[in-house]
């Protein structure tokens, strides 16, 4: 029998992260820290994906990712915040970008479609980048993005990687 996934939750409101992993628990090994420093401790290569704050009191969420990265751990990261998406998203190495109040079954399906995506080798961060243009046309008129060099460069990324993947797929 293959086991659970694990999911680290990463939430300073209590109720909030103790709901996340109760939402979460009944699917997947769930870990829960309240704060960026406990993330750090229980992050492992065990961990498969991160529910991720933003904004902690101790250190932001975007510290606790760089953390995470440069300690060489490759899990998928989720941010789930109540702060409203801005282009600095782009640069974030993130699979996803969740703005609060999140439901339970929006965070179970974001979870899902993460899974289904790691079994497609190299797809990752074509999800990737399209989540983050997802996420920005949400926020701010599509005329207002294509005005900056950030969502520019996300189409180009996102054309690139299309392109290969399709140059692949003539090959086999």
């Amino acid at each position: 029998m293959a086991t659970q996934p694990t999911i680290l939750v990463v939430e300073d409101e209590r109720e909030l992260a103790d709901l996340y992993t109760t939402w979460v628990g009944e699917d997947y090994d769930v870990l829960t820290a309240y704060d960026g420093a406990s993330a750090l401790e229980q992050v492992s290569d065990a961990v498969d994906v991160v529910l991720l704050d933003r904004h902690m009191p101790d250190m932001t969420g975007d510290e606790v990712l760089e953390t995470v990265r440069a300690r060489g751990h490759d899990c998928w990261v989720i941010m789930v915040t109540a702060v409203d998406p801005g282009l600095d998203i782009v640069t974030l190495d993130i699979d996803d970008y969740v703005t609060k109040p999140v439901t339970r079954a929006q965070l179970t399906r974001i979870i899902e479609n993460l899974r289904v995506q790691s079994r497609y080798n190299g797809r990752r961060e074509l999800h990737s980048i399209s989540n983050k243009m997802e996420t920005l046309e949400d926020a701010t008129t599509i005329d207002d993005l294509e005005n900056t060099e950030e969502y520019r460069r996300l189409e180009e990324d996102l054309k690139q990687l299309s392109d290969s993947l399709a140059d692949g797929f003539d090959g086999e």
